[in-house]
């Protein structure tokens, strides 16, 4: 029988270990209303990312907007506060729970960004990333997993993980999948503590040169 949100996630703070829910936030599925709120946390997680070509205006305005896509919050969940604010932001992606892409991203990208930033994004994004990363029928990825600086360290991030570990338990998945820049060591803290090893190293084009970009460490956990 499927668990109720809040019974899964007691359930997986007891099984995971993690800090639990503190602080009066819990986590639950992301809604369209969340939307404002998901694009300032990613910015605040990732907007450094791409020479921080993101964090202008009409970057947030393009997050926002490719979150409003059909299937873009599949898997998405948010900790909120008790004023129900979001504070935190993950991703669950597996073979049922993916969002559709059939162009509408990259029309957003060029209306919001203009081609020839569009453009550029897309460059540095081939030349820093390697390719996402597609899990395997029985594996869940969590991807996005970020904590506005006033709530770190009080337990959101265990959360946010104990809640989609569950989830892939509830979609029968045996392991679940993670990628962390390798010289973020506060999530790799977070993510070791939850079981989680490094299966290998996973690198752009520019990695692999003396340009001080950093490699992505592929961890998995088994659920």
């Amino acid at each position: 029988m499927a668990l109720s949100e809040d019974q899964a996630v007691e359930h997986a703070n007891k099984q995971d270990g993690g800090a639990g829910l503190t602080d009066a936030f819990e986590v639950r599925p992301a809604t369209r209303a969340d939307v404002p709120a998901i694009a300032g946390l990613l910015l605040e997680g990732f907007g450094h990312e791409y020479g921080g070509m993101l964090r202008q205006r009409a970057g947030r305005r393009f997050i926002e907007r490719i979150h409003t896509l059909p299937g873009r919050l599949s898997g998405m969940v948010v900790a909120v506060n008790s004023a129900n604010i979001p504070v935190g932001v993950a991703g669950l992606r597996t073979r049922e729970l993916h969002p559709r892409y059939d162009g509408a991203e990259e029309q957003a990208m060029f209306e919001e960004l203009g081609v020839g930033s569009s453009i550029l994004l897309d460059l540095r994004s081939a030349l820093t990333e390697p390719p996402p990363y597609h899990p395997s029928s029985v594996e869940a990825y969590i991807y996005s997993v970020s904590v506005t600086a006033a709530w770190r360290g009080r337990g959101v991030g265990d959360g946010l993980l104990n809640f989609l570990h569950q989830r892939a338990r509830d979609l029968g998945k045996s392991r679940v999948l993670l990628e962390v820049v390798s010289t973020n060591m506060r999530a790799r803290r977070l993510y070791t503590r939850h079981g989680y090893i490094v299966l290998r190293q996973r690198r752009g084009l520019l990695a692999w040169l003396p340009f001080g970009v950093p490699a992505l460490l592929l961890m998995c956990k088994a659920l």
